[in-house]
């Protein structure tokens, strides 16, 4: 059986501990409940949120443009010359393919489906010998790989340097004239990958 003296000293450490914990619980709420200073956020004026729009518009044009002339390209440097080589061994075989269509059909039809089948990767090896020679497929492929590396990386600065103004508290006038330059910088970044592209150069640069 428990004395009454046990209950009392039972009672106050409860009251004790208790107490210890609402102080504790007081402590965490200040804590969690700090407010903390807001971050600034990242926005934009309407009047030049448009243009900076446009400016990302064109460059992701020409992102998704030269990734892919990047993969078109990849395939032609590879396919192109292994075509005009199976083209090549096929013609000299002429006599072999002959003899084993021979298997099949008549001699005079085994001639006729041989001389139509040359005539036809005859023409398709015209084809890509002329696409080969006019768009020089792994220079072509360089160049893609090049300007897509700079149209990605020219919009990634576009918006580091657009994130630092507003870091700065930079006016309105100082937003507009980093996008003039930036547009500046992109028409011109533009201009030199369609003359990488040309047809004519890449033309020239065959026949020497």
């Amino acid at each position: 059986m428990i004395s009454q003296p046990d209950l009392i000293l039972d009672h106050g450490q409860k009251r004790f501990m208790l107490g210890f914990f609402r102080v504790r619980f007081r402590q965490k709420l200040k804590t969690v409940w700090v407010q903390k200073p807001k971050e600034k956020k990242y926005s934009f004026s309407s009047n030049y949120y448009k243009i900076f729009l446009d400016i990302q518009r064109r460059c992701d044009f020409q992102i998704s443009f030269s990734n892919f002339l990047l993969y078109v390209f990849f395939v032609l440097q590879y396919t192109i010359p292994i075509f005009l080589a199976t083209i090549a061994g096929i013609t000299a075989g002429n006599d072999l393919f002959v003899t084993f269509i021979q298997e099949f059909v008549s001699d005079d039809q085994a001639e006729n489906i041989v001389k139509f089948f040359i005539f036809l990767i005859s023409l398709l090896g015209t084809l890509f010998g002329t696409i080969s020679a006019t768009t020089n497929p792994s220079e072509s492929y360089d160049n893609a790989a090049a300007f897509h590396n700079k149209f990605s990386e020219f919009k990634i600065n576009l918006a580091i340097d657009m994130r630092n103004l507003e870091l700065t508290n930079a006016m309105e006038e100082d937003y507009l004239q980093l996008l003039k330059q930036k547009n500046a910088n992109l028409s011109e970044l533009i201009q030199e990958y369609n003359q990488k592209r040309s047809i004519d150069k890449n033309q020239v640069g065959g026949d020497n």
